[in-house]
This record gives structure tokens, C-alpha cells and sequence, in this order.
């Protein structure tokens, strides 16, 4: 009975999530996991953060051009 709840719960979040763009997992160094972190505190989840932060390089490269 659980296995099968199990599997419906799988096959609902692949069906939820098909198509939708991803990052692929990706190790960190210690360094660029503290900084995360610290980041992540400042912009309220690690995820803003780097959204933030490519935002910020978009605007920048923008200028140099």
C-alpha cells in the first residue's frame, strides 16, 4: 500500500515538473558554500541569491558593452 502511494507521488511530481527548465546538482567548495549561505540570509533563499546575482552580472556586462 505505501509503495504504491509511493510510486502515484513520483508519477505526479515528474508529470508537475515535465518540461520545466532545471540546474543540474553541482558540488560547492567550502568557500563557495559559505557564501551562499551568507548570501541566502541577505536575499531570503539561496535561489534569489543567485538570481540576484546573475541579474547583477547581466546589468554590468550590459554597461561594458
Amino acid at each position: 500500500m505505501n509503495r504504491e502511494k509511493q510510486r502515484k507521488n513520483e508519477q505526479a511530481y515528474r508529470a508537475r515538473n515535465a518540461g520545466r527548465p532545471r540546474l543540474p546538482g553541482t558540488y560547492l567548495t567550502e568557500d563557495e558554500s559559505a557564501l551562499l549561505k551568507e548570501l541566502g540570509k541577505i536575499c531570503g533563499t539561496q535561489k534569489t541569491a543567485i538570481f540576484e546575482g546573475l541579474k547583477l552580472l547581466k546589468e554590468k556586462l550590459k554597461k561594458v558593452k
